[in-house]
């Protein structure tokens, strides 16, 4: 029991002396001239200022690990790793071979050895995106299809030279069936845009076609809220396609009934007479008189 209160004895003092020191006058703390404090310090100069690399100096050539790995053997420094390979001296080897054969119109890479004389791949030019250049084509391509296929394609048929090929994969677009209106999507589809050496620009289309297209848009669009339209909305006059669409319209004329009854009797009794006459001209004719 002792060391219960003792111990309850030092939480209630600590307790105390903490709210004691949290709770001191605000007249007892230090003074400090506002102009003296700087709240917002700056984010600059507390980092070392380091040289610029090596690297850093060559901005001249088109192949610079050669002169970059010069320059590290002159100021006795270890070449780093990236710039140890012999790859450019293979670029720099294959950049002219690729000059040499531009300027003599061969192609530039293997061409394939088997002969297609009547190709059925079907490959459709497709308009650029914003992202493009006008040194870009894009191209709608079958899915067997690979970067060397079309390449050989477009020199072969068309005598373009495809320098860069790159492929896009895509999904289709989620649809719905007609009968059980379930979402299903249909085979995915290639895409490649090449690189080119000379600039294409898309043709403006005519100012009449693209209207043409947009009526006949709008004429369908008008055709198909027609045909799914609900209660008296299909009684709509559609002018659609120069109202080629739109049905008759009948004359509904009111008749009262006292005078439609009058008039189905006297109907009724005109066609009683006339088969009683039909029938004794028949009598007459069959019983010879």
């Amino acid at each position: 029991m002792m060391l219960n209160r003792n111990w309850k004895s030092v939480n209630i003092f600590r307790i105390a002396s903490r709210s004691i020191h949290h709770k001191e006058n605000f007249r007892k703390y230090p003074k400090v001239n506002v102009k003296d404090v700087e709240l917002e310090k700056p984010r600059y100069g507390f980092r070392k200022e380091r040289a610029p690399l090596l690297s850093e100096g060559v901005t001249d050539t088109l192949f610079p690990s050669v002169e970059i790995r010069k320059k590290y053997i002159e100021n006795s420094k270890p070449v780093p790793i990236k710039y140890r390979s012999r790859s450019d001296e293979i670029a720099k080897r294959n950049y002219e071979k690729y000059k040499e054969e531009v300027l003599t119109g061969s192609p530039h890479f293997r061409v394939g050895e088997k002969s297609v004389y009547f190709p059925k791949a079907r490959i459709c030019l497709l308009r650029p995106n914003a992202k493009h250049t006008p040194y870009q084509a894009k191209f709608l391509v079958p899915r067997n299809f690979n970067k060397m296929d079309l390449r050989d394609y477009l020199w072969h048929v068309y005598g373009l030279r495809a320098l860069n090929v790159t492929v896009q994969l895509l999904h289709a677009r989620f649809e719905r069936g007609p009968d059980d209106h379930a979402r299903y999507r249909g085979p995915q589809y290639k895409k490649m845009t090449i690189d080119m050496e000379e600039p294409f620009i898309w043709p403006e289309l005519p100012n009449d076609i693209v209207k043409r297209a947009k009526e006949n848009y709008d004429n369908q669009l008008a055709i198909i809220e027609n045909k799914n339209a609900v209660g008296s909305d299909k009684l709509k006059p559609s002018e659609a396609f120069g109202g080629l669409y739109d049905k008759p319209q009948l004359s509904d004329s009111f008749i009262p009934k006292r005078t439609k009854r009058v008039g189905e009797k006297s109907l009724s009794s005109l066609k009683e007479k006339e088969e009683s006459q039909s029938n004794n001209s028949l009598l007459e004719s069959y019983l010879k008189l």
